[in-house]
């Protein structure tokens, strides 16, 4: 039986013409996934406030098949676990979650502006070329709420907290949406600064060899309640999370018709709803 290629691999034939030099795949405002993802981001706008945006344009985010393989293993290991594997549908538990990093680029500003630049400060291409890296964890923000770890929330607007341009000629914002391996989670009410992994129980090194499943760490939680306002989720191993999204969104540009609604207007010939 021939393996199922993902659908977010260069590999997948509908990727055709995609390459490590262009990895973003502008999808139509009528794709599914799109209507999907618009919903979950303005669904997930609850700060009181901050004015809910618009948005303006997502992307898929396409990786090289060597770098999505440890996310497909890390899923299946977490899928057997004996407290998920009577799960049928969604077993490992996979959700899609936002964060907020820098930009220091025009990255899908406009039509012009879809390929990843080489800055090594741009932390936003550099996921997106290369995923998540835990060792990174504090390199922005020094205090660490659950610990050393890589933090996504499905609140968009608690993720918005940590976007930022440092182009000053940036008119929208960008928010990554990845694909997390949530398992059975730890979850928390209060600060644990100290963590680095969530209690035995919940995919905890002391469940799995840690010889042989040495990435099963455990993830946690954080609920609304003593120490947090918004829910956040937090994985320990890089082999959790893979980027699979760019929402692009924002007050409309001083200007007569948006970038972005130029660039989708050119690729697909479509009238745009005003």
């Amino acid at each position: 039986m021939a393996s199922i290629i993902d659908e977010f691999s260069f590999n997948h034939p509908q990727n055709q013409g995609y390459s490590k030099s262009k990895r973003l795949v502008l999808l139509p405002q009528n794709d599914p996934s799109y209507i999907m993802l618009e919903k979950k981001f303005l669904k997930g706008w609850k700060h009181p406030n901050k004015q809910k945006p618009a948005v303006h344009g997502i992307f898929k985010i396409l990786s090289l098949e060597t770098s999505l393989e440890p996310f497909h293993q890390y899923r299946a290991r977490v899928a057997a676990h004996p407290s998920l594997n009577t799960q049928k549908k969604n077993p490992a538990n996979e959700q899609l979650l936002f964060h907020g990093t820098n930009r220091c680029c025009l990255l899908v500003e406009d039509g012009n502006r879809i390929r990843l630049c080489g800055l090594p400060q741009c932390h936003l291409c550099c996921v997106v070329r290369n995923s998540f890296d835990v060792t990174k964890c504090g390199t922005k923000h020094k205090f660490r709420r659950f610990g050393n770890g890589i933090y996504t929330t499905a609140c968009s607007s608690k993720a918005d907290d940590y976007t930022n341009n440092a182009d000053n000629n940036c008119n929208l914002r960008v928010l990554l949406v990845n694909r997390v391996i949530v398992g059975k989670p730890h979850k928390r009410r209060q600060n644990a600064t100290n963590l680095t992994e969530p209690p035995c129980g919940h995919h905890s090194v002391s469940k799995f060899s840690s010889q042989t499943d040495p990435c099963l760490l455990v993830q946690v939680i954080g609920e609304p309640g003593v120490d947090l306002n918004y829910e956040e989720t937090v994985v320990y191993s890089n082999d959790a999370i893979r980027p699979a999204y760019l929402v692009v969104y924002g007050d409309e540009p001083p200007r007569t018709q948006s970038t972005m609604q130029t660039l989708i207007k050119t690729l697909f010939k479509t009238p745009l709803a005003q």
